[in-house]
């Protein structure tokens, strides 16, 4: 009986793990966020539309929604420029980053949106949750099936509405270096 129990949960367990989806990609969360964009213009937020786009930098300051994404060449230079490839190994397969703050939204766009990209993120692989008082942190990845890279990394912390997304790929020796190296 224990052996079938064994067996059992093993192969649920491995079952879980080849059903994990993909985390959403660039382009998907883009447009998740553009939605909300416009769904707190309709909602009658006033803002004074602040946009900067340069090659690979784009910055939105609008209807209380705050956006900066970095990608393309612009990343590549930075991390030439500051020297981040060789002072945090972790970032050199980084191709592009995405952050939102929309904590200021109003209640009904904040709650879609997190239920929205609650949504997308439902059945992707949860690689660590981090608790501070009554905000969650959730982090999700894709893993490669050897374990040896993770891609398209999503930050989402829905109460404190903050979105930080990493796409690219990233050494899970490298993450590890990095996280040993802060606990010390």
């Amino acid at each position: 009986m224990k052996r079938i129990l064994v067996t059992l949960f093993v192969l649920l367990s491995v079952t879980a793990v080849c059903q994990a989806r993909k985390t959403p990609g660039k382009s998907r969360v883009q447009g998740l966020v553009n939605e909300m964009r416009a769904e707190a213009r309709l909602a009658g937020i006033d803002s004074d539309r602040e946009a900067v786009t340069l090659p690979g930098i784009k910055v939105v300051s609008e209807s209380n929604v705050e956006m900066v994404s970095i990608g393309g060449m612009a990343l590549k230079f930075g991390k030439m420029v500051s020297g981040l490839d060789r002072d945090l190994p972790v970032m050199r397969g980084v191709k592009s980053m995405i952050v939102v703050d929309y904590d200021d939204c109003p209640a009904a766009v904040k709650d879609k949106f997190n239920a929205k990209m609650a949504g997308e993120l439902r059945g992707c692989e949860l690689l660590m949750e981090a608790k501070d008082g009554n905000e969650k942190m959730s982090i999700f990845g894709t893993t490669s099936n050897d374990g040896e890279t993770i891609s398209d990394i999503i930050m989402f912390v829905p109460e404190d509405g903050a979105l930080i997304c990493f796409f690219g790929t990233i050494s899970a020796g490298d993450l590890a270096e990095l996280v040993n190296s802060t606990t010390k």
